[in-house]
Order: structure tokens, then C-alpha cells, then sequence
């Protein structure tokens, strides 16, 4: 006996197929990688933001990350970067978001920039008032055949003070 496909059945794959064309389609575009990137904050997903990465990919720290303390070194490779901060961001808020505003993206090939301006609003532990923070960052990004991946961050975020004065 064989069985038969059903008008609803039949329309019901082929949402899914095109659903999930459609899915990937819009996965493919690095703007995704960088929003994901930026969610994983959301979520305190370290393991979420180091997946967007790139191994061997670059962070570029132009300037201190904290007003009075010199300035490390330039560059950092990217996932051992924030395998380190992320965490330590983390434990050190009770409250922590970005907002993400994608300002321009060009992908060419297998290689694409994307600038965005973050906006982040933390609450460092023990305290109520939030510390506010606008910058830009830019991401360099390279196509691999797991998708997109961050290949090198950098952006003009200014210091910001580690104690109350």
C-alpha cells in the first residue's frame, strides 16, 4: 500500500523547506554573527560568544579599558580575549546590556566588515547607579563553512572608572 501526500501535508513541507531556506538564507548574513555576538551578553552566554569567533582572530584594545590604569597590549587573540572577560564581566555586574544598532555592512566574497554602535548600561556588584556607555565598534569578519565568524573587533570605547569617587 502506498501512502499518499495530502494537499495539507504537501503544503505543510514545503513551508517547512522554504522556511528553512529562508532561515539559512538570513544566517548567512554577517549582520547575524555580530547580533549574535552581542546577544550572547544578554544571555551571559560565554560559550555563545566565543562560538562567533574566529580562532586566531584579533581584538584590538586602541586604549585602556579603565581610566588610571595603562593601556595593555594592542592586540590579543580574539577567543582568548573574551574567554577572559566575558567571564569576569559577568561576576562583576548584576546587570549587563547591549544594545546593538548596525550602522553600515559590506560582505565581499568571503570576507565582510559590519560597524555598529553599542550602547551598554551595567550595574556594577554592590552598587545601584548604572554605568552608561556609548561606542563604536567595527568587526572584520570571514566566511568559513561553519558561516560567518568574527575575525577582529575593534572599537573607541572610552575608560571607565573601576572605583566610585
Amino acid at each position: 500500500m502506498k501512502a499518499r501526500l495530502g494537499p495539507g501535508i504537501l503544503t505543510a513541507c514545503l513551508v517547512l523547506i522554504i522556511g528553512s531556506t529562508v532561515a539559512n538564507a538570513s544566517s548567512n548574513d554577517p549582520r547575524d554573527t555580530v547580533l549574535a555576538f552581542n546577544a550572547a551578553f544578554q544571555g551571559e552566554d560565554k560559550d555563545a560568544l566565543i562560538a562567533t569567533l574566529a580562532q586566531g582572530g584579533a581584538q584590538f584594545t586602541l586604549r585602556s579599558q579603565h581610566e588610571d590604569l595603562p593601556p595593555g597590549q594592542l592586540q590579543s587573540e580574539i577567543s582568548g580575549y573574551w574567554s577572559v572577560i566575558a567571564p569576569v564581566l559577568f561576576a562583576s555586574t548584576s546587570s549587563y546590556r547591549r544594545q546593538v544598532e548596525i550602522l553600515d555592512s559590506h560582505a565581499d566574497g568571503d570576507l565582510a566588515t559590519v560597524w555598529a554602535r553599542i550602547l551598554t548600561r551595567s550595574i556594577r556588584l554592590g552598587t545601584t547607579e548604572p554605568d552608561l556607555n556609548e561606542f563604536t565598534e567595527v568587526y572584520l569578519l570571514i566566511r568559513n563553512p561553519d558561516g560567518w565568524k568574527i575575525a577582529a573587533i575593534a572599537d573607541n570605547r572610552q575608560g571607565t572608572k573601576l572605583t566610585d569617587d
